[in-house]
């Protein structure tokens, strides 16, 4: 049976988990045969392990530094994602503000401004190929309660002294691009767009130049502190480390001492045939910037290199359990997608969808991502970053190198750190919490009604 819009998705008759991961594969990396010692081991080959590995292979290149990645990199989150880089952190700035403060807001946001900026040069540097743009973020209201979280987040701004939040009316919107139920938005300008599986192969590459060993195929089974190290054990071998990083986000799940605080969010993204240039025509969009809208589970949506459009979000189911591949395909929530779709763009009623894909992402009760010791010293963590991790890991390496090296310095002191992951409810009532308030969310954004008080208690719980 066919999947979606009567056309077996693209990336499904590959073989891959995303469209991303279906257009290049790199020359896959022998899995860990033996035992190798190391400074730091790095577990995880996504975007937070690589650009830890890189960061800290550049502030102390005589360190041994080896990383272990369970399939490929970037088989996770880090290949399946929209491609959007974008400076915010948590839920959206008025909700970082609300958590952190405006002052230590400020700080972060002028923080990840710089981080985007970095992952440019490193591209333009390393000669990575991703697709890479700078149009910007358009942020859009659907309906009133949506237009007040487009007013918190431009309050948000004035407290925080930025300026790079633009209010932008229901008409300039329709000439960003002709959604004609747009209300009202924000446009910041900072945001990138890329291919994110091509970035995470051009980091592994990168990884590799600056003298990281990286076996992939090497799912990790045990972490063992004893004494002054960490044994680090694979199916084919094991690495004794001074150090160790666990980066596996969702998968981080497996780790008992962090089950506490991580859930899994099931996100999904469905993909159109490439448009032609009437079709563009139709839909404007000559900027090509990424979109979001303010739902509380948005839809986000953008422009891809071969001329697609990209569009995901809407339903995210919460999993108190780990990340379970039987979900990564839903035909119920692709045919929602592609429901959502339609309604926001109707002159593109001739346009298939040709792709669909899901993954699991890391989510913790703040939104906000962490770096913090399991093992004052040894065992560190890095994860969290609840489906906008693209840009925020690029920040997160430096945070990583700086903690692995012992430095005091203003990143440590940023909330990725000082804040600590709160706790979910005990294990038995975190799948029903997780389940209920995921309902509720998701009602409340399909009837785009105002919020009720048992909609202000499921988010305050996801908060």
């Amino acid at each position: 049976m066919r999947d979606i819009a009567g056309v077996q998705p693209l990336s499904k008759a590959a073989g891959a988990p995303s469209h991303w991961l279906a257009r290049g594969r790199a020359v896959p990396l022998p899995p860990l045969d033996g035992s190798q010692s190391a400074d730091v081991a790095v577990v995880g080959g996504g975007f937070t392990g690589l650009w830890s590995a890189i960061r800290l292979a550049e502030a102390a290149p005589k360190a041994r530094i080896v990383l272990l990645e369970s399939r490929y990199a970037g088989f996770g989150a880090s290949g399946r994602n929209g491609g959007f880089a974008m400076t915010m952190v948590g839920r959206n700035l008025h909700d970082l503000v609300r958590k952190v403060g405006p002052t230590q807001a400020r700080t972060l946001h002028l923080e990840m401004v710089a981080a985007l900026g970095e992952i440019q040069r490193f591209c333009a540097d390393e000669g990575i190929e991703c697709g890479l743009s700078h149009p910007g973020m358009l942020t859009v209201s659907n309906g009133q309660e949506q237009d007040l979280r487009i007013r918190q987040d431009l309050e948000a701004a004035r407290r925080c002294g930025l300026t790079d939040f633009k209010p932008v009316s229901a008409g300039e919107c329709r000439e960003l691009v002709a959604a004609e139920r747009v209300r009202l938005g924000h446009l910041e300008e900072h945001a990138l767009l890329l291919d994110p599986a091509a970035l995470v192969r051009g980091l592994r590459d990168a990884a590799l130049r600056r003298g990281v060993l990286v076996f992939e195929g090497s799912p990790v089974t045990k972490i063992s502190p004893s004494g002054s190290r960490v044994g680090v054990e694979t199916p084919g071998g094991r690495v004794d480390a001074g150090q160790v990083l666990v980066a596996t986000n969702a998968y981080a799940r497996s780790v008992p001492r962090l089950r506490r605080y991580l859930f899994t969010v099931c996100a999904y993204v469905t993909l159109t045939a490439p448009l032609s240039a009437a079709q563009w025509a139709r839909v404007g969009w000559k900027r090509r910037m990424g979109i979001e809208d303010k739902r509380v589970m948005p839809h986000f949506h953008r422009p891809t290199p071969d001329g697609r459009i990209l569009w995901g979000g809407r339903d995210a189911p919460l999993l108190a359990g780990p990340p379970d591949p039987a979900r990564d395909r839903d035909r119920r929530i692709f045919a929602r997608l592609e429901e959502s779709f339609r309604w926001t763009f109707p002159q593109l009623s001739d346009l298939p969808l040709e792709d669909a894909w899901g993954g699991p992402v890391s989510g913790t009760v703040s939104c906000i991502p962490h770096a913090g010791w399991l093992d004052q010293g040894r065992v560190l963590y890095a994860l969290g970053y609840s489906g906008h991790g693209v840009g925020p890991s690029a920040l997160m390496g430096k945070v990583v190198r700086d903690l692995l090296l012992g430095r005091d310095t203003p990143l440590t002191r940023l909330p990725l750190v000082t804040r600590p992951l709160t706790p979910l409810p005990p294990g038995p009532l975190q799948g029903p919490m997780l389940s209920a308030a995921q309902g509720v969310l998701q009602a409340l954004d399909d009837r785009s009604g105002s919020p009720n008080p048992l909609a202000h208690l499921a988010l305050r719980l996801l908060q």
